[in-house]
């Protein structure tokens, strides 16, 4: 059973730092870029007006919500950026919003509106469950009134044009009202993307330890289209830094199939808002080439940070005015990422039984059960061989030439061959 979403291309933005293309009606002058990279949707980190009670750094941070129903005047009107979704729609483009339901900023609208719909400490005064997160209050939802006015928001976004939701951890809001949320939405605009930010085990762990509930990924398929794969995330990293072998990496993808149901759908990333640029692990550009074409490989959704088109290592403030240089695009990489955008958009990779082969320790093959496609992956730092042996026609769409059987063929970095 596929999910429609499972050959999905993402770019995420956060508007206060996105180079010259910083509001809504500048942004509108970038989506033809956007679109020529091939991806599908766009994500737009909070567009909220943010609370500065406790803010971090000079201008607080945009997961810090003061009005669920406004727009941060950085950024435009509520007109604005009405016109700007029509805009995307014109180009092709869905656009994403990020929903923030697990907490509000201290002096939030909703907070001095209803006071009594946020979590209490002994002495009444509202807190957050993560200490860290200093800037926020949690909302309870043991208070049932909470629901419709949170929903109401859903309803009133998808009824102006937007085309999904990325659910800030949405693992720690009850399974309950998102069920409730998604049909209700859905009555406004069937076909909405649902896309949960669930979290690290490890969080999901700490959380329980201290007597709060959370849901674990396996439940949150029963409402979500896409999950985040934060649950094998660490296992990334630590084959990034070459501290563990691809084989361990890939064991840790393998058993995604066996724990989530038929159709789930991860998203995959080397970069996001949250976690450092790839080039900041010390990689090259050749390295950054190979971990994008994993990602496009592996079963699921692709998210793209912008930035990530470039090639800096820095990943731009949330609190600050920190601009990306958008002009630094590297041209070889953007070619790949367009050709790469171009056959999810095709559905090349789409299937539900991807197999995943590891060959003399560094070369990765995937490909799907009947070899329509065929992927391989040398992350290793010299040239490997093998035998393919696999007769018909394929197409080497990376590297423009006509292949003909696949038999004995040395993977310098990576390829990726089609059936013809």
């Amino acid at each position: 059973m596929l999910n429609k979403f499972d050959s999905l291309t993402i770019y995420s933005i956060y508007l206060r730092n996105h180079g010259e293309f910083n509001t809504f009606e500048t942004l509108g002058k970038d989506l033809d870029r956007i679109r020529g990279m091939g991806f599908q949707a766009i994500w737009l980190l909070p567009i909220h007006p943010i609370g500065t009670r406790n803010k971090k750094g000079a201008l607080g941070c945009p997961y810090a919500i003061a009005d669920y129903g406004g727009i941060n005047p950085e950024y435009g009107t509520l007109g604005d950026f009405r016109s700007f979704i029509h805009k995307a729609h014109e180009k092709g483009l869905k656009v994403i919003m990020d929903v923030v339901y697990n907490h509000t900023a201290y002096e939030s609208k909703l907070y001095q509106e209803h006071p009594e719909f946020f979590l209490k400490d002994a002495r009444g005064n509202p807190v957050t469950k993560e200490p860290e997160w200093e800037d926020v209050i949690d909302l309870d939802y043991s208070q049932q009134a909470l629901w419709p006015l949170l929903i109401g928001y859903l309803k009133d976004w998808a009824a102006m044009g937007v085309d999904g939701f990325r659910c800030d951890v949405a693992s720690l809001v009850p399974l309950d009202f998102w069920r409730e949320a998604k049909k209700a939405v859905e009555a406004v605009k069937p076909g909405v993307l649902w896309l949960a930010e669930s979290v690290h085990r490890e969080f999901l762990e700490d959380l329980r330890a201290r007597g709060f509930e959370g849901n674990e990924d396996a439940a949150l398929y029963e409402v979500f289209d896409i999950l985040y794969d934060y649950d094998i995330h660490p296992a990334f990293e630590t084959f990034v830094k070459g501290e563990t072998a691809l084989k361990t990496y890939i064991e840790a993808i393998r058993n995604q199939d066996a724990i989530y149901p038929p159709g789930y759908v991860k998203l995959r990333f080397i970069e996001n808002h949250d976690q450092p640029r790839f080039l900041a692990y010390g990689k090259t550009m050749k390295d950054k080439e190979k971990f994008t074409v994993l990602n496009y490989l592996l079963k699921g959704a692709v998210l793209f940070y912008a930035g990530q088109e470039t090639d800096t290592q820095r990943t731009p403030s949330l609190f600050e005015t920190d601009p990306i240089d958008l002009g630094h695009g590297v041209p070889s990489y953007i070619l790949l990422v367009k050709k790469l955008n171009q056959l999810m958009a095709a559905g090349v990779f789409s299937g539900e039984s991807i197999v995943y082969e590891v060959v003399q320790e560094k070369l990765l093959i995937v490909h799907d059960p009947e070899y329509r496609f065929l992927g391989a992956v040398n992350f290793g730092q010299t040239p490997l061989t093998h035998d393919f042996a696999l007769g018909g026609d394929y197409c080497d769409v990376l590297g423009g030439r006509e292949s003909g059987p696949l038999g004995n063929s040395t993977i310098v970095d990576y390829r990726i061959f089609i059936k013809k």
